[in-house]
């Protein structure tokens, strides 16, 4: 049982490390520990490297002004000879470079020597999905260096930051995707709701905010997701309660659909599923069913740009086009655009013969359904 006893300040290091990149702010508690575990001045978590044009993703246990962080983001990282070490080693800026060209360099002189730090400590961090990070560490003169206890306690535990970096590159991956799709389906002016057990709202997009904000269809009251209509609501209850049975038994292909407005045929479309139950510990507040809502009063556009790449149209066929596609006649969209019914129907006819359709209606079809609208 000793074997497994781990001291205090481990404890909180490890922990500090788990919630590296979603504290708040991110790393730096970590940082702050680690550079009093191993007695450092100063400690930085690099991972993004700075370039030509990118003051890259480095993180400072402490800051010594500003004006040090920006000079070495913006344009001494290019003169640093402490990078590119042996991945998983630990080791000092002597043992890395010879000390006579480190200590002579326009780096050191101009950018290290005026900050009062002599010894530096680092290792480099890599993994086969292509997950990196740099460690620095610094102390002033007056500390002396690392000693090989403090080395070893570095090494030990690079297996367990690299995991979290690991970790961190998936989450932001997660994350850049599901804002993709999201902006994907704010383009296709959809709202999109995701909400809990008790009909919160956990999450939403643009189009369900715009819809919230309305007040017209939809509204909220203490968090949860209401519909403003008391037909509507009763309907929606009753379909929720399905739904919410469903995610309950791990049923996620049930899908309830209802059109807003007692039935009305001009009143937004709304669907809803369950989403697939996932392991967690407390059930009610996991996330479990999604709302769809599809406005007809906001339709889809594109952008102009992306219809000439597509179909090879001039900028005024373009506009012409995503007119016609949002509902105006052609003598609507001919006064929008203040030209002539005869060139908007000249126009119109270098359109179909570009698109390779003959009918408004096909032309309006074709927009929509293409990937232009997901070009803004």
């Amino acid at each position: 049982m000793r074997d497994y006893l781990i001291s205090q300040p481990m404890n909180e290091l490890l922990l500090a490390l788990s919630r590296g990149p979603v504290a708040d702010p991110p790393w730096q508690e970590f940082l702050r520990l680690l550079g009093t575990a191993l007695e450092a001045d100063y400690v930085t978590l690099i991972l993004r490297a700075p370039r030509e044009g990118d003051a890259g993703l480095v993180i400072n246990s402490v800051v010594l002004s500003p004006d040090v962080v920006d000079a070495y983001n913006e344009s001494y990282f290019a003169l640093d000879p402490f990078v590119n070490l042996p991945p998983g080693q630990v080791c000092s800026v002597d043992e890395f470079v010879a000390a006579g060209d480190y200590y002579q360099s326009a780096y050191f002189r101009q950018y290290v020597e005026p900050t009062g730090i002599r010894y530096l400590m680092g290792a480099d961090l890599g993994d086969a999905l292509g997950n990196t990070a740099r460690l620095r560490f610094a102390r002033v003169a007056a500390r002396g260096d690392f000693s090989a206890a403090e080395r070893d306690l570095c090494h030990c535990l690079l297996p367990h930051i690299q995991q979290t970096i690991r970790l961190q590159a998936r989450i932001a991956r997660v994350e850049s995707e599901r804002s993709l799709f999201a902006a994907a389906v704010d383009r296709m002016a959809l709202a999109a709701f995701i909400l809990d057990q008790r009909a919160r709202i956990r999450h939403s997009n643009q189009a369900g905010e715009r819809l919230l904000a309305e007040g017209r269809w939809l509204t909220q009251y203490e968090g949860q997701l209401r519909l403003v209509h008391r037909a509507d609501q009763a309907a929606f209850r009753q379909c929720l309660d399905d739904v919410m049975q469903a995610h309950l038994c791990g049923e996620p292909g049930l899908v309830k659909a209802l059109r807003l407005g007692a039935g009305s045929s001009v009143g937004p479309g709304l669907l809803m599923r369950p989403l697939p139950l996932v392991a967690a510990s407390d059930g009610s507040r996991n996330p479990s069913v999604a709302i769809f809502v599809s406005d007809p009063e906001h339709p889809r556009e594109a952008p102009a740009a992306v219809l000439m790449t597509l179909f090879g149209l001039t900028r005024a066929e373009a506009n012409l086009s995503l007119l016609l596609a949002s509902g105006a006649t052609l003598d609507e969209a001919c006064a929008q655009l203040h030209i002539s019914r005869n060139t908007g129907k000249s126009h119109l006819s270098a359109i179909f013969a570009k698109t390779g359709v003959a009918r408004q209606t096909r032309l309006v079809q074709l927009i929509l359904s293409s990937v232009a609208p997901m070009g803004d």
